[in-house]
């Protein structure tokens, strides 16, 4: 088992109970879910943990490499990191799946003025579950 407690306290952060809460999540919980989902789970433990609690966790953890945040069409999303891998958003069930394969990197520093801080992969698409239900035709 991990300890989230030495995570924290790795990159210098105060382990409190509703950040080790909200990691413990998004390890047992690796269906990149949204900051509301998130929330909604861990108010079940903890019913006074505020919406703002949870996502200003949630910015602390992205912004110490500890998660990840995914950009898919509809929301932002979050994924405990542990290994880097890029990821891929169905249209259709609206599912965010890891992709461990060997993409291309890209290098920026700057675009059109613009600082670059990083860059992600989120390929969209329609997923092969999906494809099966509509006999693999795109619609």
């Amino acid at each position: 088992m991990k300890s989230y407690m030495q995570i924290l306290r790795k990159k210098n952060i105060k382990p409190t109970i509703h950040r080790i809460k909200v990691l413990e999540y998004l390890d047992k919980n690796r269906v990149h879910p949204s900051a509301d989902e998130i929330y909604k789970s861990i108010k079940e433990y903890f019913p006074t943990i505020s919406r703002a609690t949870v996502y200003n966790t949630l910015n602390l953890l992205s912004e110490n490499k500890i998660v990840e945040e995914i950009i898919t069409p509809d929301a932002l999303r979050y994924d405990f990191v542990e290994k880097q891998h890029h990821h891929f958003y169905c249209t259709e069930c609206r599912k965010v799946y890891d992709i461990h394969a060997e993409l291309p990197e890209l290098e920026i520093d700057e675009v059109e003025g613009h600082k670059v801080m990083s860059v992600q992969y989120c390929i969209v698409g329609i997923c092969k579950e999906c494809l099966e239900k509509t006999g693999g035709g795109f619609k």
